[in-house]
């Protein structure tokens, strides 16, 4: 009484549900994550969403930019001393009139150039070869290539990438510029010459770079992966070093998207922004860490109370374990060791709750098994060898064999030689049916052997006996009991040909249908009559013996069946599991059908 009142007699369920319930550790540190897990997640939000306004703003302010560019380059294609510069041809008559132009010009550009502190340079460049450079000047550059583009554009504003120039003075710059060609107004097919306005990339950065809370840096790409702005000018001009945010970049075109980066175990968010009318995109990141500190003091408390409930789940789990799950796993034990057939297997029961009942009952399973393998299982074993022995067992062929072999080179010598052929082959018989004592044979030697005796007949017999073996490539290699085919055969010629005098046909085929071997033995003779099965036939045939051999051999994948015949004759047909060694038989029988 005692015992049952006590926590050994509880049923598991109750153990279970006082365990887990009565400390609640589930259903708290579920709803302590899902808190946790929605704040973060809320102000994780509400950041990106501030992010990506910040990053409009700054599209804003870079169209509205690159817009005053080109303005300034579309003014400069219709300004008539722009145009006139560059129609005028380089020559020493010429050169007060293009230096008077040369003033006007170079007064509009400075306007321009000290009002935008981000300007570097503007350039004109004619087709009639001269050229006039205002604002810092340049010592070297490589524009060729953005020119060449520029061309192919036939006037509109064609942007470059990021490139580095050096001034007069030495100094690097990395820039950005609008290449432009200028057309004829009268005819616009025909271009003038090229103007190309440099702002000063990192001096541009400074200007759209604003301070805000949760955005940790802000650069700009253009949709190949190229640096155009960033905090870093060594970057500037460079392939951005994260392929993956390049690859995004590719994909998404001119979508706004989010992306999910990881740099020295701090995870950011980037959030990129196409700009407008422009190969660039505006990309901000955000530091995850240092947005959830906002949730500081919510953290704080779920964690200690995620470290108190944690302590009481796992006291609450080792009660479990010891009181259900170390018994249950000592069943698992023991059943293993019972499949590896150590019947000693024996699991230790101190309580009467669902896993004890278990753990009794398959104790006594366990003698159960025992008795039977050790009374029943190992003597019905040892009958069925005795039986297949039994009936492979034939006469002895050794002293006979070695017998015929004497007589076969005692015909030579006589030179009886169609005597020793006859004799060799009955010898050759002998010598595959005694197989070392085994009782499995490949296919192919069986085949032989059941050849030897029918040519054996067909000395006897002459033209009235006409035989065809035929057999399977795939099959060949297969694995049988010995004498399976030749019984056959002799039935046939004993039964199935009794007192009749027509030609004796006897057909073999042998081949593989999936997992089995199928042989058949087909004749003309009289057959078995219409409606006979295996278990009708006589015992004075040898089928049935075959078939019991089958069955102890194979069980029940074997089988020895009389297919119905079209034409007159017998047809009995053999089928059982294909196997190419004897380690397959043995494998094959431990694992069972």
């Amino acid at each position: 009484m005692k015992r049952l009142l006590s926590f050994s007699g509880w049923k598991l369920h109750w153990k279970f549900f006082f365990i887990f319930f009565t400390l609640v550790l589930v259903p708290i540190l579920a709803f302590s994550l899902y808190i946790y897990s929605e704040a973060n997640q809320a102000i994780q939000l509400q950041a990106v969403n501030n992010t990506r306004g910040h990053l409009e703003k700054i599209d804003q302010n870079i169209s509205a930019f690159t817009s005053d560019i080109e303005d300034i380059s579309s003014y400069m294609i219709y300004s008539e001393d722009i145009r006139s510069f560059l129609r005028t041809e380089e020559s020493p008559g010429n050169r007060t009139y293009l230096n008077d132009m040369e003033r006007r010009i170079t007064g509009f550009t400075t306007f321009h150039l000290t009002s935008k502190f981000y300007l570097h340079s503007i350039s004109l460049s004619s087709v009639n070869g001269h050229h006039l450079d205002m604002g810092t000047p340049l010592k070297e550059n490589q524009e060729d290539v953005w020119k060449v583009k520029a061309e192919e554009f036939a006037g509109k504003p064609y942007w470059s990438d990021a490139y580095k120039i050096r001034d007069a003075w030495g100094r690097d710059r990395k820039v950005v510029s609008l290449f432009r060609v200028i057309n004829d107004v009268n005819n616009v097919s025909l271009p003038l010459g090229m103007v190309t306005i440099r702002f000063d990339a990192l001096k541009f950065y400074e200007l759209i770079d604003t301070d805000f809370k949760n955005l940790e840096t802000m650069f700009v790409l253009n949709h190949h992966g190229q640096v155009v702005m960033h905090p870093d000018e060594d970057m500037i001009g460079k392939p951005y070093p994260d392929e993956n945010i390049v690859k995004a970049i590719i994909r998404n075109g001119d979508k706004n998207s989010t992306l999910q980066y990881e740099r020295d175990d701090v995870n950011y968010t980037i959030v990129t922004q196409p700009v407008a009318g422009a190969d660039l995109v505006i990309l901000g990141a955000v530091n995850e860490k240092s947005v959830a500190e906002g949730i500081t003091s919510i953290q704080q408390s779920i964690l200690i109370m995620m470290i108190a409930l944690t302590l009481f789940g796992l006291l609450a789990i080792f009660g479990f374990y010891y009181f259900n799950i170390r018994r249950i796993r000592e069943l698992t034990r023991e059943t293993r060791q019972l499949e590896r057939g150590d019947f000693s297997a024996n699991v230790s029961v101190g309580s009467s709750d669902e896993i004890g009942l278990l753990g009794m009952r398959f104790n006594k399973m366990v003698e159960r098994l025992r008795y039977l393998i050790d009374n029943e299982y190992k003597m019905e074993l040892r009958n069925r060898e005795s039986e297949l022995k039994l009936l492979q067992s034939q006469i002895n062929p050794h002293f006979l064999y070695n017998t015929l072999d004497m007589i076969r080179w005692t015909a030579r010598l006589e030179k009886a030689m169609e005597t020793s052929k006859l004799i060799e082959q009955l010898s050759k018989m002998f010598r595959i049916s005694l197989n070392r004592g085994k009782p499995w044979i490949t296919l192919k030697d069986e085949l032989t052997y059941s050849q030897g005796y029918l040519d054996l007949q067909k000395r006897r017999l002459g033209k009235k006996l006409q035989y065809t073996l035929y057999c399977d490539h795939a099959a060949m290699g297969s694995i049988m009991l010995k004498q399976t085919i030749q019984p056959l055969i002799e039935n046939s010629l004993h039964h199935g040909f009794e007192n009749m005098r027509t030609e004796r046909k006897i057909y073999i085929r042998c081949f593989r249908d999936d997992q089995d071997l199928v042989i058949d033995v087909l004749d003309n003779g009289k057959g078995f009559g219409e409606g006979t099965t295996m278990e009708s036939i006589q015992s004075g045939y040898a089928l049935k013996n075959i078939q019991d051999r089958l069955l102890i051999a194979f069980g029940s994948r074997a089988s020895l069946t009389i297919e119905d015949k079209p034409s007159p004759g017998a047809w009995v047909r053999v089928r059982f599991p294909y196997l190419e060694t004897e380690e397959e038989i043995e494998v094959w029988k431990s694992a069972g059908e």
